[in-house]
């Protein structure tokens, strides 16, 4: 047991030793370095302020010159001599063409007389074209149709036929045109206003009108609609006119 405690002491007299050794070595080498100076200039001694210039673009300098105009951002607002733009067109004294060209015939009389290079047969109102004047081409027998070889001809004016209307139905599902013909005259609205065209539209089976009739495009007057629907509907019967189907139904004056 004593040889056991001495080799712990020694070991323990070993590690203080190193420690003191380790930490006097630091301590030195801190105190090595010197202490900060401060310096204290007086308050009246100061130095000037720096100060700035600004290096403009010359021909001594050409690389700034060259960098300058890279950068220069004044021709994308302003216009500058270095804009691509075609110059302005500019009118250089000459001649033309036309100043060649004659306007007045050539001749002692200033007026062109065409009507002395036509034929005699050629008149207006009876007269040669040289010696016929504005008037004569007012003439009763000049205002008649002209150009009758190409389909105008007179025709006898024929009366209008008194109606109250004009009906056309057409079946809905391929537009085949059933029925086209007058409306008697006592299908004539009961008021005198304009009207225009009406469109409706019906449903028809085995017994007649399958549905009230349905006014699709209105005649812009709701009188003549509400009539129209009445008399299509009681006195001209449209349901037992057709066989069963839609159909539209177009009523015109």
């Amino acid at each position: 047991m004593g040889v056991a405690a001495r080799g712990t002491q020694q070991r323990w007299f070993v590690a203080v030793g190193v420690a003191v050794v380790v930490m006097t070595a630091f301590v030195a080498l801190v105190n090595v370095a010197p202490a900060p100076v401060l310096l204290i200039s007086p308050l009246n001694n100061q130095p000037g302020r720096p100060t700035v210039k600004i290096a403009r673009p010359d021909e001594t300098d050409a690389l700034l010159k060259e960098e300058s105009e890279l950068r220069d951002l004044r021709p994308l607002f302003l216009p500058t001599d270095r804009n691509v733009a075609l110059p302005d067109p500019r009118l250089e004294p000459g001649r033309t063409m036309l100043d060649s060209e004659g306007l007045k015939r050539p001749g002692s009389d200033p007026e062109v007389q065409l009507g002395a290079e036509l034929p005699p047969v050629a008149t207006i109102g009876g007269k040669p074209a040289g010696d016929a004047g504005a008037i004569d081409a007012f003439d009763a027998e000049a205002a008649s149709a002209g150009l009758l070889g190409f389909g105008r001809k007179a025709r006898e004016p024929v009366p209008f036929r008194p109606r109250g209307g004009f009906i056309e139905v057409t079946a809905w599902a391929d537009g085949r045109r059933l029925q086209a013909e007058d409306l008697p005259v006592e299908a004539r609205p009961p008021n005198e206003r304009p009207w225009s065209p009406l469109e409706l539209i019906a449903v028809i089976d085995r017994a007649g009108l399958a549905s009230p009739l349905v006014v699709t495009e209105g005649s812009r007057v709701e009188e003549v609609d509400l009539h129209f629907k009445n008399f299509l509907t009681s006195s001209y019967r449209i349901g037992e006119r057709l066989p069963p189907g839609i159909y539209r139904i177009v009523v015109a004056p």
